[in-house]
């Protein structure tokens, strides 16, 4: 199914390169005249200052997968040891080996028996006709050859200002020869389109190296000993053991050509585009649609660019249109059969398709860890439980946050003072776990649960950093809904219902650190706090409230005293009671707190301190952070940059 629906999308894409052709950067082009002479020097398109053309221009070229050891050149545009027969330069002193000139000769005259057979083919082609007058006339030979460059780079030739491998007839003969290379001569039934075709021994085409990450290798690591990227087949059997019936090729996985050959197009050119792919740690996320309406969108988009407009609406639209069951969908088949009998209209069936395939290698194989071809219906549905499920309040303004899935990704890392911000990815020491990238993709996907160890592992940074921003608090609530109580509503904001012992006592928590820090502030508002709760008490009372709770409780009565010394009784009335509800509603209070309760405490913490600021602020009233306590300011602001 996955390379039937790259097929798909390869035949409606207008955007697919032509067949047997790839994108590749064409570093040396050579302008010919129409009798084959040269119009000049080989002219190099690198342009070093600018990223996207470093390595030369990008165009459209003749490609195949290349194997065996004989060559096999590409037509009409190839690297400099095969269109011109040229060796690397050797270094200063040393001279080219013996071998390596036979090598270079071998391939050139491979290039140049296929350009000739072209040019005979093609005898109304001005640019076959240019380019084997010029191979017949020995000027590779004479050229001046530029100080830098290698056998490998890739040279192309112009006539009249066209390239010669893109014309109609380059491209028919192009895909006459990637026939004969790649096929049997065999018809058989696909099992792709499930028609009867000339079938493959071989995929004509590889992805580009690059495009999807080795498994289990951060590519965001800035390490130098990472491996180099590598070419993916979707399916090699060149082993006899990797086999059935010890047997090499694709002899019993049948696929014909134009399967073989649109699917790999197709994921190349998704994968090279930021509307259609993401990367996420060592994997590699492609999505497209089908069927679809102008002005559709693939829903994942919004979990990586969060935009609250579109999620909005998504919002109010998608609860009312629930994606069609199977029987449905066959009593809507059979209205359709029935309408020319019965003369009633057919049933309408949304036919939108959302396909989705995260993809790793594993050397030059392509390894699929995970593939989705839903109705778009269901795939939206799957976007609005995430953004339900991890939606917070901001704490200045009172509306609602929502973050992408790489600042998620990005919180579940260290904090650093230093920078006030979290480690970059890639980072040695951010302790970023890379599965966890993988887990939080799967979950925004399928709409499942999250791993209990990434609770775990987000529990430890939040009482190493001492940090509660939006991003974890978005994770706490994204935990507590899929993984732990997957049967409750978790609020967005303060909830004043739950009466779990857990959630009350970071509510608790909250109250007695505010109460603190007005109290201290009462003398100075410049004061800095020395130490404040979190700072003593924050992992004791997030894992045992039982054993802290009575001495904060005793502590509170200095602050309190001190806010009617200083005529602030109503204020000190106001904390009194917040911490007399809560410690009386606390039955009993829990000596020890598990995995999900750990969750619910800190998420009680976050909501009660968002609700004092979004408080304070319709007031008039905000507080300035403190700011030498960023790990967990009085201000929750994210100051972390997308």
């Amino acid at each position: 199914m996955f390379l039937s629906r790259l097929r798909e999308f390869a035949d409606t894409s207008d955007a697919t390169p032509p067949m047997f052709y790839t994108w590749r950067n064409i570093r040396w082009m050579l302008e010919l005249n129409a009798d084959g002479t040269p119009a000049g020097e080989l002219v190099d398109l690198a342009v070093p200052d600018e990223q996207a053309r470093r390595n030369g221009r990008r165009e459209l070229v003749p490609n195949l997968q290349r194997s065996g050891t004989k060559p096999q050149p590409m037509l009409g545009c190839d690297d400099v040891k095969n269109a011109l027969g040229w060796t690397d330069t050797p270094r200063a002193g040393q001279s080219v080996a013996a071998k390596d000139l036979a090598r270079a000769q071998r391939c050139h005259d491979d290039f140049v028996a296929m350009v000739e057979d072209w040019a005979h083919a093609e005898q109304n082609d001005r640019g076959a006709q240019a380019l084997h007058a010029f191979l017949l006339s020995g000027e590779p030979d004479k050229m001046s050859r530029p100080p830098k460059y290698a056998s490998s780079d890739l040279v192309a030739f112009r006539v009249d200002g066209e390239f010669v491998h893109l014309s109609p007839g380059a491209q028919h003969y192009w895909a006459q020869i990637a026939l004969q290379r790649k096929t049997s001569g065999a018809n058989g039934l696909c099992l792709v389109c499930a028609q009867h075709a000339q079938l493959i021994d071989t995929f004509p085409q590889q992805v580009t190296a690059g495009l999807i990450p080795a498994i289990g290798v951060d590519p965001d690591n800035r390490s130098k000993n990472k491996p180099q990227p590598n070419p993916v087949t979707p399916t090699s059997i060149n082993k006899e053991s990797m086999g059935f019936e010890l047997t090499t090729q694709l002899t019993h996985s049948p696929i014909c050509v134009h399967c073989a050959e649109g699917s790999v197009a197709a994921l190349d050119l998704l994968l090279r585009g930021r509307d259609h792919s993401r990367r996420i740690g060592d994997t590699a996320l492609a999505w497209w649609l089908l069927n679809s309406e102008p002005g559709d969108i693939a829903p994942i988009q919004l979990v990586f660019e969060p935009d609250n407009a579109a999620i909005d609406a998504l919002l109010a639209d998608v609860p009312n249109a629930q994606a069609p069951e199977p029987r449905q969908l066959v009593k809507a088949a059979g209205t359709i059969i029935d309408s020319p009998r019965s003369g009633r209209p057919p049933g309408e069936v949304d036919t939108r398709v959302f396909c989705a395939a995260a993809l790793s290698a594993n050397k030059t194989r392509l390894i699929l860890r995970d593939w989705i071809d839903v109705p778009l219906p269901a795939a939206q549905q799957a976007v609005v439980k995430w953004f339900k499920h991890l939606s917070v309040q901001d704490p200045t303004t009172g509306s609602i946050r929502r973050f992408s899935l790489y600042r998620l990704v990005l919180a579940c890392g260290r904090w650093s003072r230093q920078t006030n911000s979290y480690l970059p990815m890639g980072e040695p020491a951010a302790d970023r776990p890379l599965w966890a990238q993988r887990d939080l993709l799967t979950a925004a996907l399928h709409a499942g649960p999250l791993p209990p160890s990434l609770g775990q592992h987000l529990l430890r940074r939040l009482r190493a950093d001492r940090r509660l921003d939006g991003q974890r608090h978005a994770l706490l609530k994204l935990l507590l809904a899929r993984t732990f109580h997957p049967d409750r509503e978790i609020q967005v904001t303060l909830d004043d219902t739950d009466n779990t012992p857990a959630y009350l006592s970071g509510r608790l928590f909250a109250v007695l650190e505010s109460l603190q820090y007005t109290a201290t502030r009462l003398d100075n508002k410049a004061k800095k706090l020395n130490s404040t709760l979190a700072d003593r008490y924050l992992s004791a009372a997030s894992t045992s409230p039982a054993r802290v709770m009575p001495e904060l409780l005793r502590g509170s009565q200095a602050h309190l005293k001190k806010l009617r010394s200083r005529n602030r009784d109503g204020l000190a009335t106001h904390y009194v009671k917040q911490r007399d509800e809560l410690s009386g509603r606390i039955k009993p209070v829990p000596m020890a707190l598990g995995l999900a309760e750990q969750c619910a405490w800190f998420n009680g913490y976050a909501d009660q301190r968002n609700h004092f600021f979004v408080a304070a602020v319709a007031r008039g009233q905000q507080q300035e952070p403190d700011s030498e306590v960023p790990e967990l300011p009085d201000n929750p602001t994210d100051t972390t940059s997308n």
